[in-house]
């Protein structure tokens, strides 16, 4: 019987410390110095990233499926750094059990080709796309050049100087999200500005699928920004080419792709704005292949 009551008494120290831990991750959005990955080996130079891009401190804006995000004090910037710890195994997984052995080499080759597709999502956007994304600046190898430091802050309020030579991340245009300005739009009845705003989101596209490049991530203006009449892509994490594919086909399929969801929406919302929306894509790919 003592034995039973050592064991109950365990699991739930085991359970108790388990529902601390995870509560403790949600206050902190589960942020951590420690899930900084470092920056890869040096394999070419890269331009020097302006000083007064990097200054901080950098404050805590969120996190989205691959990367945390930061805003600079004069709110003009995001300070993105990849969330690395999604790519390692679980510890359970590390545990000396054969179950796990067997499937640890899978998981951990799965995790790595994750890794691996989103820093070369990060090198399109910086090579092919820099002014559809607001891409400032991409800090994926270490190049040697000295960086310095900046400090970010956390969502408490905790405060951390990082080496940003050692890091990956990379530097963004802070914009306002285009969707709540349509839905804004929408409701005052703005047609002129709805307008304005399909034109800017099917000029990305546009521009994407010109250059054979798809989307990954099948949201739509949730990831997008619109400010003065220009609209950028703030997800940089989801881009791909298929290589199997020809000009042409690539152009047609990525655009289909990357509208299907919007006009699903659309439609299901007001046949007319889906309308509306169709020549506004008629227009803007007027001539395209």
């Amino acid at each position: 019987m003592r034995l039973v009551w050592k064991v109950t008494a365990l699991l739930a120290l085991i359970a108790f410390s388990a529902g601390v831990g995870r509560v403790w991750y949600s206050v902190k959005d589960g942020f951590s110095i420690r899930r900084i990955g470092s920056a890869l080996p040096s394999q070419e130079m890269h331009e020097l990233c302006r000083e007064n891009w990097l200054q901080g401190p950098f404050s805590y804006l969120g996190r989205g499926r691959q990367c945390y995000a930061f805003e600079s004090p004069d709110g003009r910037y995001v300070l993105k750094i990849p969330r690395f710890d999604r790519y390692e195994p679980p510890f359970i997984w590390n545990m000396p059990i054969s179950f796990f052995k067997k499937r640890r080499s899978a998981i951990g080759q799965e995790r790595k080709k994750r890794k691996a597709f989103v820093l070369n999502s990060f090198e399109i956007a910086s090579n092919d796309l820099k002014e559809e994304t607001g891409l400032l600046y991409l800090h994926i190898y270490d190049t040697g050049a000295s960086l310095g430091q900046t400090t970010l802050i956390d969502k408490l309020g905790r405060r951390y100087a990082v080496d940003l030579n050692r890091i990956v991340f990379a530097i963004q245009e802070k914009k306002r999200l285009m969707m709540p300005q349509f839905l804004t739009a929408l409701q005052n009845g703005d047609e002129k500005t709805m307008d304005r705003i399909f034109d800017s989101f099917l000029a990305i596209l546009k521009r994407r699928a010109e250059l054979g490049i798809f989307n990954k991530d099948p949201s739509f203006m949730r990831n997008f920004a619109w400010e003065e009449g220009r609209g950028v892509q703030i997800d940089i994490g989801s881009f791909y080419r298929k290589d199997e594919l020809d000009e042409e086909d690539a152009f047609s399929f990525s655009m289909k792709e990357s509208c299907g969801p919007i006009r699903e929406w659309l439609g299901n919302l007001d046949p007319a704005l889906l309308r509306r929306f169709d020549h506004r894509l008629e227009v803007v790919c007027s001539g395209s292949y």
